[in-house]
């Protein structure tokens, strides 16, 4: 698990590429989520159009938008969420009149907890953590499940140039959670695009993403680095104050690693439903900041002109409950390091992100063969080189690494369920 990110550094030289422009045949609203009493914006709000596969979440500014087929309803009701407020349901008429400029505000309002003490359990945090991974194989998938998923991976230096951006659509076999078998993944379609210029000392090759996205799923693999039975030895839990996502309250638990534990391992919170007790959400971070030694768990190779640092490393894992089973539904990774060479003044900033986002689930797995299954040796951008198809993208023909990815992901639907039917 500690292979979590790999990053491969060398010297290259590569000229820029670019993409057309997109011309757009769909229907686009736009909203800003903020609190309803301070005025805030709330990010990664999550906006769902009832009874279809369209969603997004909202950025750090809490503005979204959100590509519909113009035929829809106006009738159709939109839901916006957000852990400790309450849902507000809203229908596509709402929205006219306003657009990208000119967001229709939509304000949350924080849960009022009053909560029953009978409801709360008398556990202490870390024997609740404990029943909640002891209920994995109870809460997750016991069999095989195909999944179609949007995964992006971008490497940015700096605050604006994108080096490399990547993306691809995946079939997934996803393994049970009651069984030691790992996850096979394929590319169905995918391209790319780098862009150094003779200003670029460094060239980043990106190892593993799509493997290690899928192994930080914290229900599958390891909880935050160590086995069920060791995370006493290695972690201080405490209780944080419940929240709400719509209906569903959720006990929240912080976590980080004792303070005589030396090696480097993790800290961050788990969402855990008070039903069934089923991890629902988790947001970690390892704790790299201020040791040397952190570059090794990220860096395989580095030019020996050149002093690495890692700065911050956060994951988030969010599962979807359906028909009373927690499904793989979003991962995101994002490392951030800087680079310093010998006897020079000036410093680059650099961050690697990737996410995946799961489109549709399927009763049959795919069958994915031995030498179509991308593994954590392989760089995606080779290997989205043999799967690129213009006429799949359409009109969705401009890789767009500030778009929220379950908003780039209504873009593709349309395609994807036409290729299915060819």
């Amino acid at each position: 698990m500690k292979r979590t990110v790999t990053l491969l550094i060398a010297f290259l030289l590569l000229l820029p590429m670019g993409f057309a422009q997109e011309t757009p045949d769909y229907l686009q609203i736009a909203g800003k989520v903020i609190d309803g009493t301070s005025g805030k914006p709330l990010h990664y709000a999550s906006v769902n159009l009832a009874g279809t596969n369209i969603s997004n979440v909202s950025n750090a500014d809490g503005f979204f938008t959100l590509k519909v087929d113009p035929r829809t309803a106006p009738s159709a009701l939109l839901t916006v969420s957000y852990l400790g407020y309450t849902t507000v349901t809203l229908k596509l008429a709402d929205f006219e009149g306003y657009d990208l400029k000119n967001p229709l505000k939509i304000e949350l309002m924080q849960v009022s907890l009053s909560l029953n003490p009978s409801l709360i359990r008398a556990q202490n945090p870390e024997e609740l953590l404990l029943a909640a991974l002891y209920r994995i194989k109870q809460n997750y998938p016991d069999k095989h499940v195909g999944m179609t998923a949007f995964y992006r991976e971008l490497v940015k230096k700096g605050n604006s140039k994108y080096l490399t951006m990547n993306e691809a659509i995946l079939d997934i076999n996803k393994a049970p959670y009651n069984s030691y078998q790992i996850d096979r993944v394929g590319i169905y379609k995918g391209r790319g695009s780098q862009n150094y210029d003779a200003t670029d000392t460094l060239f980043i090759k990106y190892q593993g993403g799509v493997v290690s996205i899928l192994e930080i799923d914290q229900a599958k693999n390891p909880f935050a680095l160590v086995s069920l039975y060791e995370v006493p030895h290695f972690y201080d839990v405490k209780s944080e104050p419940a929240e709400f996502v719509g209906d569903r309250m959720f006990y929240v638990l912080s976590f980080d690693q004792k303070p005589s534990v030396e090696d480097i391992y993790m800290r961050g919170k788990v969402y855990i439903d008070s039903e069934s007790l089923a991890i629902g959400r988790i947001e970690m971070w390892m704790n790299v900041e201020g040791r040397e030694d952190a570059v090794e768990l990220f860096v395989l190779k580095r030019p020996q002109s050149t002093r690495f640092e890692v700065k911050s490393a956060s994951y988030v894992i969010n599962y979807k409950c359906t028909d009373n089973k927690w499904y793989y539904d979003y991962g995101k990774m994002e490392l951030k390091f800087e680079t310093r060479r010998k006897r020079s003044l000036f410093r680059n900033h650099y961050t690697v992100l990737s996410e995946i986002a799961v489109t549709d689930h399927k009763s049959e797995p795919p069958v994915i063969e031995r030498d179509a299954r991308v593994r954590f040796k392989d760089q995606m951008t080779e290997k989205v080189s043999a799967f690129t198809d213009d006429n799949f993208w359409e009109n969705y023909n401009v890789i767009e690494p500030d778009a929220d990815i379950e908003a780039i992901i209504r873009k593709i639907v349309r395609q994807l369920k036409r290729h299915n039917l060819e």
